[in-house]
């Protein structure tokens, strides 16, 4: 028991002394709380102070600021009936521009589609040739992006009217002209409306046409001289005569002209056969000559035996006399032999009449032969240019694609004349045999009518003698 007490006394001693401890700290701290306090509500006190003092100044500043967000807002409402009014305005501003801006786009279409089509036609033309700053003008206003002024409509207006009225005049002028060397020189030339330019006899080249050279656009004569027929109207033409004469006009602007000179001649068109072409026209001289040959000795020959027909007395220089010789040679023979001695001898002219007709008929077959030796031959050589060249350049291809079509061109000229005369010589010739087989017929009739009277005579003087 005491030393439970004991044990109780000495636990309760320090609890005893922590609590005075303690107490004594709480009493510290709430000391420093009630002097932090009153020094707060001092703070407190001094910011209320300065607030209430500051009060007026604000409340003057909001009162200023409220006045300016009633300006402001009185302006933003004057603002926003203006935007409303501009925007309005602007939406039917737009819609006028949209609607006039179809009918100018509608405009510069067609300017510049006429400004194009006309560049293209007087490109080239021989009227620009007199007026050449034309030219530059509208092909501007047709690659213009821009809107053309009045002053543009206006130009190209009196552009299109000039080129109307100057295609139906002739007007002699002067201007540059290439000559063949591709130097320009100063002369004066002639345009017939919009067809063609000529230059007078006192040119340096004389009177003959000129076209427009497509890299310069300035005239120049052809690269070789039209025909003969052609260039006799031009020279008639300046000549000044006042009878109505012939006159050869170009519609193309000379583009046929320049096709029409360079026109091979027969002889060029020959040279580009070759020696096959060559050939041919030898095959069709060599058929000509027999073919005249033939013709002169036929028509001689008929000559002497329509003479013959009228003449009792046989003549040895035709046919006829002498198949005639031959019967009054053989009068006294009989009937078979002496249509035997007629054959014979008809078949001793008939050579000489149809001399030269095969000869004629093997060349006509020939000729054509030839030509298609030459188209072969012509295809050889160019397919052999497109081994080694290609098809790029067709000048490569030209020789032998002119051998291939003149030749058969030719063997066709040759062939068709040289049959067309072996049927008329043939012809000719069986005229002149029927005649000779007629008149032998008629002369073996006269001879067996002569023996059937004789023989009718002696047998009637048999009876007669008989009867007696």
């Amino acid at each position: 028991m005491k030393n439970s007490i004991l044990l109780a006394l000495c636990f309760c001693l320090p609890a005893f002394a922590y609590a005075n401890s303690s107490a004594n700290t709480l009493d510290s701290l709430l000391l420093k709380v009630k002097a932090q306090q009153s020094e707060n509500r001092s703070i407190e006190s001094q910011r209320d102070t300065d607030f209430s003092a500051d009060l007026s100044v604000w409340q003057e500043k909001l009162k200023v600021a409220q006045q300016r967000l009633a300006l402001a807002k009185k302006d933003a409402a004057e603002k926003g009936a203006a935007f409303e009014s501009n925007e309005q305005q602007l939406v039917e501003l737009t819609e006028a521009l949209n609607i006039n801006k179809e009918n100018l786009g509608e405009l510069f279409g067609v300017v510049r589609q006429v400004a194009g089509d006309f560049s293209g036609q007087i490109q080239g033309s021989v009227i620009s040739a007199q007026y050449p700053e034309r030219n530059a003008f509208v092909n501007q206003l047709a690659q213009s992006k821009t809107l053309p002024s009045l002053t543009e409509l206006e130009k190209l207006w009196f552009v299109m009217l000039q080129d109307m009225t100057e295609s139906s005049k002739v007007v002699p002028f002067s201007t540059q002209v290439l000559d063949a060397q591709g130097v320009a020189k100063n002369e004066q030339i002639t345009r017939l409306g919009g067809f063609n330019l000529v230059a007078g006899s006192d040119s340096a080249n004389g009177s003959q046409y000129l076209v427009i050279d497509s890299q310069s656009e300035l005239p120049q004569p052809l690269s070789r001289p039209v025909a003969s027929e052609v260039q006799s109207t031009l020279e008639t033409w300046q000549n000044k005569d006042t009878r109505l004469t012939p006159f050869y006009f170009d519609p193309a602007k000379g583009e046929l002209l320049t096709v029409l000179s360079r026109t091979p001649t027969w002889t060029e068109r020959a040279q580009q056969g070759g020696i096959i072409g060559y050939i041919i026209l030898s095959i069709l001289l060599f058929g000509l000559v027999i073919a005249a040959v033939r013709f002169a000795l036929l028509t001689k020959e008929s000559a002497k035996i329509k003479l013959q027909l009228n003449s009792e007395t046989a003549s040895q220089d035709n046919a006829l006399g002498r198949v005639m010789g031959i019967y009054q040679a053989n009068k006294q023979q009989t009937t078979q032999l002496l249509e035997l001695k007629l054959e014979e001898a008809i078949l001793c002219e008939v050579p000489r009449l149809e001399r030269g007709s095969s000869v004629l008929k093997v060349l006509a077959a020939i000729a054509p032969m030839m030509g298609l030796l030459g188209t072969v031959t012509g295809m050889i050589g160019t397919f052999q240019s497109i081994t080694l060249f290609g098809t790029g350049d067709p000048k490569l291809m030209a020789g032998g694609i002119s051998m291939a079509l003149i030749t058969t061109v030719l063997g066709l000229i040759a062939a068709l004349p040289l049959l067309l005369i072996h049927s008329l010589l043939h012809s000719r010739a069986n005229n002149l045999i029927n005649i000779i087989e007629q008149q032998s017929a008629g002369l073996i009739a006269s001879q067996a009518e002569l023996h059937e009277q004789t023989n009718t005579a002696t047998e009637q003087k048999l009876a007669d003698r008989k009867s007696a």
